[in-house]
């Protein structure tokens, strides 16, 4: 998985830093979980819904990242075997286990089938970028999962991979994903959808409600709550260079 970045030079005057991992979190953290829902994390360093997003990118990541002739003899079963979890003492129950193994693996292979883009190669895949927003002040780091191009030269059309489709989660996602495709790339995405694979379903994320600056006044709020919150990174130039040298050591683990 790669990480490209495009950073203004370093400086100890630098702006603040909003990444879209930390929002996520963030926003997660603040949530109560209704009926139905994902259990509350048992606290362990990774909970199996990360260990199986990680699964899953590395599957997403595999599939796409092969010449479009040779990915229809990618087996979705072998490729989600690849990064899954091995203990089943990470999951609730040995039939929880190979239950949701059997689930994300027909779901990525319903959706490796029916999302078009045959011939195509992704423009982005798992990429990470780094660009400044003057109307925050701020810095937005992302990290796109899939992008393809949109027809008739409109905006990117994003696709994500979600275990956990924590609606505020999706929702931040949205509002980030607008501001920086509209700052880094000149336009905003002309679709954004998420995917479930715990569900199979698709999810629209629809921004023709919102204006741009609803968008800005999200992620204002946002990263002022994070502050308050200490969820925000220090912004100073020595923190920011660790926090970059730390990020791109990780990268290989980011879904």
């Amino acid at each position: 998985m790669n990480v490209v970045r495009h950073q203004p030079p370093r400086t100890a005057e630098r702006p603040g830093l909003l990444e879209d991992h930390r929002l996520e979190r963030w926003l997660a953290s603040t949530r109560r979980e209704p009926a139905g829902r994902l259990p509350q994390r048992r606290q362990e360093p990774y909970h199996w819904t990360q260990r199986v997003q990680y699964a899953v990118g590395h599957a997403v990541n595999r599939y796409y990242e092969a010449a479009p002739t040779f990915r229809e003899h990618a087996d979705a079963g072998e490729l989600v075997d690849y990064r899954w979890p091995r203990r089943i003492a990470y999951f609730d129950s040995e039939e929880s286990y190979w239950t949701l193994k059997d689930r994300v693996t027909q779901h990525l292979r319903s959706f490796f089938e029916e999302n078009g883009h045959e011939g195509q190669r992704p423009v982005l895949l798992y990429e990470k970028f780094e660009v400044h927003v003057p109307g925050l002040e701020l810095d937005l780091s992302m990290i796109f999962q899939l992008a393809w191009q949109g027809q008739g030269g409109a905006g990117l059309h994003l696709q994500r991979f979600v275990v956990d489709d924590d609606p505020r989660v999706l929702e931040g996602y949205r509002h980030a994903a607008r501001v920086f495709c509209r700052q880094a790339f000149g336009a905003e995405p002309s679709k954004i959808e998420a995917y479930a694979v715990l569900s199979g379903e698709r999810i629209g994320l629809d921004a023709a409600d919102d204006t741009y600056e609803d968008s800005l006044d999200y992620l204002r709020l946002a990263y002022g709550g994070m502050h308050e919150g200490g969820e925000a990174a220090c912004s100073c130039g020595r923190c920011r260079q660790q926090q970059e040298e730390g990020a791109t050591a990780r990268s290989a683990y980011v879904c």
